[in-house]
């Protein structure tokens, strides 16, 4: 009989071990110990406290900025892609590096379907990938390791279920360079969301 290509490839996967549960603990008896660690527990807290105002900060800059570059973009008709933007208070000079990128949040079928409604087809990437199920394959593996398809010994029922496909469904890319196109650059740029980041934050002194 044919060697089942399914139970070699299980047989050759790597076990995986469960963690243990209860945890080997040692004494350390270097005196410093606990005040390094009781520091870093506070840096850490402090570290989590800053990164959430980080974050709000940064998430409150991002919208004043994609208004701004939106706006940019209506009156030059095209992409501007990466901008500085800045702030002046006396000789001091407030700046943050503005890029918008070509990626986009994840979207499912019913968001694709509105997006496709609104913009047209071409603003939405439909990927389908196909993979066998795992029951199926338990069931029917040696014969499978034969013959995969075209077998009388798999029922008719069973059959489309051997193969399962994933379709997955994105903002096309090159979109933003198409803001214009579909209308209003800072409505658009709210509905298709691409990604942005900021960088090279600074306050450069007069």
């Amino acid at each position: 009989m044919a060697t089942n290509l399914f139970n070699k490839a299980k047989k050759a996967a790597p076990k995986v071990k469960a963690a243990k549960d209860e945890k080997v603990r040692i004494t350390i008896e270097d005196a410093s110990f606990f005040d390094k660690v009781e520091k870093l527990e506070s840096l850490n807290d402090q570290m989590k406290s800053a990164k959430a105002k980080a974050d709000m900060i940064s998430s409150e800059i991002k919208e004043l900025g994609k208004s701004e570059w939106a706006k940019f973009y209506t009156e030059a008709g095209k992409n501007p892609g990466t901008v500085m933007f800045e702030n002046v208070k006396g000789e001091d000079v407030a700046q943050v590096m503005f890029v918008p990128t070509d990626k986009y949040i994840t979207i499912n079928e019913e968001r694709a379907d509105e997006l496709r409604d609104a913009y047209g087809e071409e603003i939405v990437e439909e990927e389908t990938t196909f993979s066998f199920d795992s029951k199926m394959i338990e069931k029917y593996g040696e014969i499978l390791s034969e013959l995969i398809m075209n077998s009388d010994e798999i029922a008719d029922s069973d059959k489309e279920k051997i193969i399962k496909a994933t379709t997955k469904f994105s903002v096309a890319k090159g979109t933003i360079d198409k803001f214009a196109d579909y209308g209003d650059v800072e409505e658009v740029m709210e509905t298709v969301r691409p990604v942005v980041a900021l960088k090279n934050v600074e306050v450069i002194k007069g």
